[in-house]
């Protein structure tokens, strides 16, 4: 039997061409796109002013990200932080946990105003839409189901409460409350706010036993 050769007759793999993108610099770069989105709107955004921002040349901005349309995206799927799993006591103080991160997320943030841009441009860049609703929305959807699981399970939830209407209830309240209405949401309105859903989704006490003469 013949002897096997060690020696590799291939050769090795090529290394990679420039300099490996550096963290820091996207993270500068999305950063400042999600600021323009907030402050101008898609429409209005402007690449050299996302370059000045996040101090790099327009060169290195287009290297990463070759069109506007793929800045926006890589911004939305970065830009805001996600909380995980809500850890309360009951149900109630979740809601009042779930519906103080959403305003944090929708509000605080600017989210609410990028989301208005968006909306307008929806029949020319549906895709932006999309991953808006996909990073920023179904994850805090998924957060809801989760709640109204546990407080099923702890018997303090109607076991027929939709995940979907608890979370229109509470992104429709928000949106109205400071898009449309242009108001604040103090500690009262919360407050009140996580009473009403509350109220929609709580179990029924149970019966209190017939008493017998």
């Amino acid at each position: 039997m013949g002897r096997v050769s060690l020696t590799s007759t291939s050769k090795p793999p090529a290394a990679p061409r420039g300099r490996p993108r550096h963290p820091d610099t996207d993270r500068a770069i999305l950063g400042a796109t999600f600021r323009q989105l907030i402050e101008v709107g898609y429409a209005s955004l402007s690449v050299e002013a996302v370059a000045a921002a996040a101090g790099v040349a327009k060169t290195t901005l287009y290297r990463r990200y070759p069109t506007k349309r793929d800045l926006v995206i890589a911004a939305l799927e970065s830009g805001t932080p996600f909380s995980g799993p809500i850890d309360a006591p009951d149900t109630h103080a979740a809601l009042a946990v779930f519906i103080r991160s959403a305003i944090a997320m929708m509000v605080d943030s600017g989210a609410i105003r990028i989301l208005g841009s968006l909306l307008v441009e929806e029949r020319r860049e549906p895709e932006l839409l999309d991953v808006f609703r996909k990073r920023l929305l179904e994850p805090r959807r998924a957060i809801v189901v989760d709640v109204l699981r546990q407080g099923i399970a702890r018997g303090d939830v109607r076991p027929d409460a939709d995940p979907l209407l608890v979370t229109e209830m509470i992104a429709g309240a928000i949106f109205g409350h400071h898009a449309i209405l242009g108001q604040h949401a103090d500690e009262a309105w919360i407050e009140a706010l996580v009473d009403h859903v509350w109220a929609a989704i709580r179990a029924a006490p149970p019966e209190a036993p017939v008493k017998r003469s």
